[in-house]
């Protein structure tokens, strides 16, 4: 359902970038699926959902503009939403970020799962196989993560505006403390987990969930099957940054097995339908309030 039930809308803030990259959770946008029905028997459907834009000049601090537009509008204008994306969320809860942010060094760790206490080692070396490459043959143990990679990141700050811009900003911090020579345009991985050399996860958490994406640590299963390591043994590195000061404040490093002990796995699995708008296109709007523009 819309966030605003009773108007059947739902707001978004737009704030910089090349494009606004809208997402829509949970319902397909421009489909005729049934959400309410009334006694009467008129109903209301996904496509009847109006998506309201509030644009902010970050700059001023003010409401430059105010832009209405329905499915319909934003299929024939910008290309149709993509598929759903299918999502597992982690919830991490103020009171658990509270304790880590209290916590003498701000990083809240685990050891590695037992199948991976016999591929670790505790001494720095430089990796000598590429990021994407099969894991290494002695993983960076979690200690030395922390070490080398997670007391570092606290005070950092990731000023990219969308989210995707975000964590590949993070993964790339992560990738120059750990060794890994990246060029400056070199797309990264992209896939589970993000450092697969190193059988790690990158995340960030500045809400109250934390998308998983397609594999969850909820379930046991295989991420490299000839090696017979599962979601259980990837390594989430979880950076929890201030909303506001988009400063890393603190850090969770853990196997996959050990996320359920400390946190709540969403109970249903979630998904999103995604649009790219370009910025452009709110800009032209400046000081108004539209609905649908030509």
């Amino acid at each position: 359902m819309p966030k605003i039930t009773r108007e059947f809308i739902d707001t978004y803030i737009v704030t910089s970038g090349d494009s606004y990259n809208l997402q829509v959770w949970n319902r397909l946008p421009a489909s005729n699926s049934l959400l309410i029905k009334y006694d009467s028997g008129e109903s209301l459907k996904c496509t009847d959902v109006r998506f309201v834009f509030v644009k902010i000049d970050l700059a001023k601090s003010i409401i430059a503009s105010v832009i209405i537009l329905t499915a319909e509008y934003i299929e024939k204008h910008f290309g149709k939403f993509g598929k759903p994306t299918i999502k597992h969320q982690l919830l991490i809860s103020s009171k658990a970020r509270k304790s880590i942010f209290e916590s003498p060094d701000k990083v809240l760790s685990f050891p590695d799962s037992k199948k991976l206490s016999y591929n670790i080692t505790h001494e720095y070396a430089p990796p000598t196989s590429g990021m994407v490459e099969e894991p290494a043959i002695k993983l960076y143990s979690i200690a030395l993560l922390k070490e080398i990679v997670a007391k570092k990141l606290i005070g950092k700050k990731i000023d990219a505006a969308a989210t995707k811009n975000r964590g590949q900003a993070l993964e790339r911090m992560v990738l120059e403390l750990l060794g890994y020579v990246i060029k400056e345009n070199e797309l990264l991985y992209g896939a589970f987990p993000d450092i697969r050399n190193q059988l790690l996860e990158v995340k960030i958490q500045d809400s109250p969930t934390v998308d998983l994406g397609r594999f969850s640590p909820e379930k046991e299963e295989f991420v490299i099957e000839e090696k017979s390591l599962t979601t259980f043994d990837v390594r989430y590195l979880i950076a929890l940054t201030n909303p506001k000061t988009e400063v890393i404040e603190g850090i969770i490093l853990a196997p996959g097995e050990r996320l359920g002990d400390i946190f709540s796995y969403v109970s249903s699995e979630s998904y999103k339908c995604q649009r790219n708008i370009p910025m452009s296109f709110f800009e032209r709007h400046d000081g108004k309030v539209v609905f649908n523009p030509a």
